[in-house]
């Protein structure tokens, strides 16, 4: 019973979705879904650094929402 709990408070996002991110230093802004883990979800944000690639980043299932 306690693994059909814990189903249910992880949220459906899978790599490949579109993140709009509330909360934090990014807010407002929207990712692409680079993996899913237990906790969290790492994103690849649409601004470039300085060496060409997208920045990335690490965020809590809490401080975003999916965008369909």
């Amino acid at each position: 019973m306690a693994e059909e709990i814990q189903n249910e408070n992880q949220p459906e996002i899978e790599i490949g979705d579109t993140v709009q991110i509330n909360k934090g230093q990014e807010k407002g802004e929207k990712a692409k879904v680079i993996a899913v883990y237990t906790n969290s979800v790492a994103v690849e944000l649409n601004r470039k650094m300085k060496n060409g690639t997208l920045a990335r980043t690490v965020i809590n299932h809490s401080k975003y929402d999916k965008v369909n």
